[in-house]
Parts: structure tokens; sequence; C-alpha cells
């Protein structure tokens, strides 16, 4: 193939010949005639000796599963495996367009001499959660001239998953778990009284009560018989229902209410997780696109990231389906907590809530109110600030009346924003911890 140098000599050959018979000039059309000749005499000489065959190209990275915002070190090593020499190649290894290159260059011009090889490598920073190929790499061979060129894909591609951000569990942890917990959300353990460790307190005697439990110090201070009563602490189960449907995706890019949605539900599996509790995910739209059952298993974190990791919005929201779904696959009672946006018809999720209370189940709803995720009024002109007023309390007055019709099954709506989106996650697990909702 012809570079751009060897179009401009093309052109330069093109316009001296015409030059040249347009004035009479010999040497014009001499010159010209040279230029035209010599690219087209040396592209069957480059054609013929142009052979990658003997260019081997190995990619290594240093991670193929890693956290958005994370960095990814790419090593790639080239190697003549032939006999003869090349005097000019060009190596270029291809990343995805929304990754940003950290550190070096992701291409490298070199000679490269027989049984020789060459390394260069660079540094990437993933920035959004999914599944992306780095590569592939392609190989470019020119003559001594850079008249002509011939181009080689050697390396096929590497598949690399991005799990969701891990930054909200870092920014806890650097907190402090107990301040963060704790202090501003009000984290407390499910006490079941009865046999256990931990001591509650006293009580009258019962007929009944085994003499064992009887504190004869106390009893004999006070002249009743009392009994010493024990706590210990129950686990609940609960399922995040992560919506995944088309009008999800809205809102600034890297902070839609999906992702939103999808930070919460790693946040609370990790929360959970740590206090020994039962978590599961489910990622729905019209169909269950994953499903990560309840589990305490030390791997169960990086199932729910991988079913997180893969979410798109698209779709529209199935709420029977994939609460069918889940109730088949889940035997305990369990807390559901949904994280939907409630701009499909109320219906289906009525439905879905009958299902769910019907099996034992108790269910949470935490709903992304789309205006606040989108741009803020003040960037609108006066008609697009009108609009968008109406558009918010016509969305507004419909979540209302899907509220009132959740109370009647006694399942709460609580409307977030991107600030408080977290927090309410939190507390709602929170408040299902202590009062004891879903224990198992």
């Amino acid at each position: 193939m012809i570079t751009q140098r060897g179009f401009v000599v093309t052109f330069a050959g093109v316009l001296l010949l015409t030059s040249g018979f347009s004035f009479v000039n010999f040497y014009l059309v001499l010159l010209g005639v040279y230029l035209v000749i010599g690219l087209v005499v040396t592209l069957p000489l480059f054609a013929l000796t142009a052979n990658l065959a003997g260019i081997e190209v190995d990619r290594q990275i240093d991670k193929v599963k890693v956290f958005s915002g994370d960095f990814l070190r790419v090593r790639v090593t080239i190697r003549n495996v032939s006999r003869r020499h090349f005097d000019f190649i060009e190596v270029h290894d291809q990343y995805p367009e929304t990754w940003i290159l950290a550190i070096g260059e992701n291409f490298i011009a070199s000679r490269i001499e027989p049984g020789s090889s060459i390394t260069f490598s660079y540094i990437l920073q993933a920035r959004m959660r999914g599944r992306y190929d780095i590569g592939p790499t392609e190989v470019i061979m020119r003559d001594r001239l850079g008249f002509h060129y011939y181009k080689r894909t050697l390396k096929e591609k590497t598949e690399v998953l991005v799990y969701p951000t891990w930054k909200d569990v870092r920014r806890m942890e650097a907190l402090g778990k107990q301040r963060q917990l704790g202090l501003m959300f009000g984290a407390h353990r499910t006490k079941t009284v009865g046999m256990g460790a931990d001591f509650a307190g006293f009580r009258e005697y019962v007929p009944g009560d085994e003499f064992r439990l009887i504190d004869w110090k106390t009893s004999a201070k006070t002249g009743d018989m009392v009994i010493r009563q024990y706590e210990m602490e129950k686990n609940i189960q609960v399922i995040c229902m992560v919506d995944s449907s088309g009008s999800m995706g809205n809102g600034y890019p890297e902070n839609t209410k999906l992702e939103y949605a999808i930070r919460a539900a790693v946040l609370l599996t990790h929360i959970g997780l740590e206090r020994k509790d039962l978590v599961g995910t489910c990622v729905f739209s019209d169909i269950v696109h994953g499903f990560a059952p309840p589990s305490t298993r030390p791997n169960h974190m990086y199932n729910v990231l991988e079913v997180l990791a893969e979410a798109e919005p698209k779709g529209w929201s199935d709420y029977e389906t994939a609460i069918q779904y889940v109730v088949n696959n889940t035997k305990k009672r369990s807390l559901f907590i949904w994280m939907t946006d409630l701009e499909e018809s109320p219906a289906p999720l009525l439905n879905a809530m009958k299902t769910l209370v019907a099996n034992g189940h108790k269910a949470m709803v935490i709903s992304p109110f789309g205006p606040w995720f989108e741009a803020p009024v003040g960037q609108f002109g006066p008609v697009e600030k009108v609009l968008s007023e109406a558009v918010s309390e016509e969305l507004w007055e419909r979540r209302t009346k899907i509220a009132r019709a959740l109370a009647r099954f006694g399942i709460e709506v609580i409307n977030v924003g991107p600030e408080d989106f977290l927090p309410a996650i939190i507390k709602t697990y929170n408040q299902a911890k202590q009062k004891g909702v879903a224990m198992f």
C-alpha cells in the first residue's frame, strides 16, 4: 500500500508532467516521469520482499480482572525469528477508547535484527465497568524511502473484565468502619433473646423454666425467683434487585441511575458479608441478566461483582419475571431491596410485590428520581426550565401514587438522588438488621 509520502510524490510527479507539457519544458517532463516511474517500479519490488511471517508478537498483562479506576500494565514483546532484518517496522497495540493511557506509549517504531527482540510497555487506567478487549496488535512494515507499507494483524485480543468501582468501600474503610456505620448510620446487631453468650438481663421465673437458668444471688436479694437471660446475634438474608432497564441509564456519564444502583449493591454486599449476613444480587430488565444467590462464601463478593460488571441499561422492567425467577431460587425468607426508578407501568410491580408477600418475604424500594440525576435546572433556558419543572411534577405525582399502592403491602418507597443514594441503602440495611427483618 502507498503511504502519505508516496501519494505526495505521485501528485508531484503528475504535476511536473502536466507543467512540462504545458510549458514545453523537457526537464520538468523528465523529472515527472522519474518520480512516477520510480514509485511504480518500487511498488512490486517492495511487495515481493514484504513478508512479516518471521515476526512474532506476545502480549502480557498483569491481571485480567480489575476494578473501575484501577491501573493495568501491558507488556508487548516483538521477536524476529527469521533470518532477515527489518529496517523499519511499527507496532501498534490497540486499547479501548474509553480507557486512559496513563504512562508510556502503546506503539513503537524500530529496526529489528534477525533473532533479536524488542519490548515496550505502557500502563492503562480502566474507566468504566464491563468487558473490554485489549488488541489486536498491528505490525506495519515500511520501505526505506517511506513510499510503501504493508500492514498485518499478528496478535489477537485479550479480554479484560472491569468490576464496578471499589472506591466507596475504600472510603468507608478509610473513615473507620465503626464510625461510618455506628455514628453516621446507627449500626445495630440483630439480637434474639434466648440461648446465647451475651447477657441480656433478668426476668421473673415462670414454671417450666430450667433451674440452671435461675440466678440464685439475685433471687436472694430481691426475694423473688428470677431467670438470667442471654441473647445471641441473628443474621438476615438480603437480595438486591437492580433494575437495568433503559430508563436507568439516564443521568451524567459514569453517574447514571444504574451506576449509583450498582455502587449501592457493591457497598451493601460488602457490609453484609462483613457482618456474616447472606446477600444476593439480581440484575434484570425485561429478562434476568444475572443472579448471584445469597451466600457467605469467601469468593461470593466476586460473583456479585461479575454479575454487576456486565449490566447495561436496555429493555424495560419486567418485575414479575424477575421476582418469579429469584423466588424459585431462594428458599429462605429474605428482604428484597429494589433499586428501580419506577418509570414503568405500576401494575407489574404491584403483582410482583404480591408474589413476594405471599411467599413470606419483605421488601423495600429505593427509587432514584430521574430529574435529580439529570442536568440542574439552572443550566436550562426559560422554556426548558418550565418544561423540566412540569415533567418533574408529573413524575413525582406518579411515583407518589405508586408509593401509596405499595404501602398497602407494607412496602416503603424511598426517593433518592445522587447525594443520598448510598447513605439510604446503608440506613435501610441497618434498620432491617436492627428490627430482625428476614432472619434465618
